[in-house]
């Protein structure tokens, strides 16, 4: 017999309750993604010598269906005392009541960049304290440049220049440029909506009333980014692929372009150190400014938390200038945290020349739904199964919906 929808979340609302149930009052349950496991276990270790009395029981997250994860823990009234969470994802929380304030637990906040402050407040309150910030870039692999006869001291700066430098690059069994297509939602959002912004569009209005994103400026946008694939300049595998694939196959040398973060570079250097990297970035329309999602993770504390007061004096902890610089792995929300070694790093250079083109994900409390409407007639137009024009028309029907609830 096939379980229904609501016996599956019940289920599963249950399972978290259980878990929740076997810790003890004041421990610290923390929900932290598995790529900074290790950092996470270091300071949590360092936080319970100094704090003996309080327990911080670490659940590490991986960030394939993390979103769904997170509001099903979330409503269930069973959450963690701290998750780890994107920006973008915390006004829905907020306007959904299902996180508290944190104000009080902010520390220094002339020391925060405004831009990521901003992206986590909503109604005048504060509802996470941001630790990370970021946008992407695109990597490149200066030695297949040379290979393709193109010069990588000047990379593509506009998209017919890019488009041209993709399909010179995509030769002898490898692609130009590898888009994603697959995995967690939020791959797609953040590699994508920055086309569509740069191109003077937009998913929704700034007012959150109106879907936009089946208006000229977002459709050609979205044909630029899907065209990669029909036209076999990004992988075959595009539709599985995430932003963990495109970085193994830029480090098979599959792929000679993609876009990532910083923290993809320690990977790269790693597995295959004899790849000339470059960064550079994110090329944009003739005439036009380039644009990025700015991005990053923050810490929430659930409105059902057995624990809130002391998540909060632990996040305090992890958001010393000191410890949140060595807990990212891009950049720190905190101004002073920059100043640490590990940020002068030269290759960083064009990470940091998006910085000031990034800018805050549209907030709305079905977010979360509106960009899986929105990945969903994405993969349509990969699969062949609309043209963008039709898809993108049927994604606004959808998110026009979610705005009206």
């Amino acid at each position: 017999m096939k379980k229904s929808k609501r016996s599956v979340v019940l289920l599963a609302a249950s399972m978290l309750a259980l878990s929740a149930g076997s810790c003890l009052a004041g421990d610290v349950v923390w929900w932290t993604p598995n790529w900074g496991e290790a950092r996470a276990r270091d300071l949590a270790d360092k936080f319970m010598k100094a704090n003996p009395d309080t327990k911080i029981k670490i659940e590490v997250t991986t960030s394939d269906g993390l979103p769904q994860r997170v509001l099903t823990t979330l409503q269930s009234g069973a959450a963690p005392d701290i998750i780890e969470v994107q920006h973008g994802w915390v006004n829905g929380y907020a306007q959904n009541n299902l996180v508290i304030p944190l104000d009080d637990t902010l520390q220094d906040r002339s020391d925060y960049v405004p831009a990521a402050l901003d992206y986590v407040t909503w109604n005048g309150k504060l509802w996470a304290i941001p630790y990370r910030i970021e946008t992407l870039a695109v990597i490149y692999n200066k030695g297949h440049f040379k290979g393709a006869g193109l010069d990588p001291e000047k990379p593509p700066q506009t998209w017919d220049e890019f488009v041209k430098a993709a399909t010179a690059l995509t030769r002898e069994g490898r692609f130009g440029f590898a888009i994603t297509g697959g995995g967690e939602v939020g791959n797609t959002i953040f590699r994508s909506l920055p086309f569509i912004w740069m191109n003077g569009g937009d998913i929704i209005s700034k007012d959150a009333k109106a879907a936009l994103v089946n208006k000229p400026e977002a459709v050609e946008a979205v044909k630029f980014y899907t065209d990669f694939y029909k036209k076999k300049i990004s992988p075959s595998s595009t539709l599985e692929n995430d932003g963990i694939a495109n970085r193994r196959l830029f480090i098979a040398e599959k792929v000679s372009m993609y876009q990532a973060g910083q923290f993809d570079l320690a990977s790269i250097k790693k597995e295959n150190p004899k790849i000339d990297i470059g960064v550079m970035q994110i090329p944009h329309p003739n005439g036009k400014d380039t644009a990025a999602i700015l991005g990053g993770w923050s810490f929430i504390v659930p409105k059902s938390a057995k624990n809130p007061a002391e998540a909060k004096k632990f996040i305090q902890f992890l958001n010393t200038s000191e410890n949140q610089g060595y807990f990212t792995d891009t950049f720190p929300a905190r101004i002073s945290s920059m100043k640490l070694p590990r940020f002068d790093d030269p290759i960083l250079a064009g990470f940091k020349a998006m910085l000031p083109y990034g800018r805050p994900a549209p907030s709305h409390k079905n977010w979360v739904q509106i960009t899986q409407a929105y990945f969903n007639n994405i993969q349509g137009i990969m699969l062949g199964k609309e043209e963008p024009q039709e898809a993108m028309d049927n994604a606004a029907d959808d998110i026009q919906s979610l705005l009206d609830e």
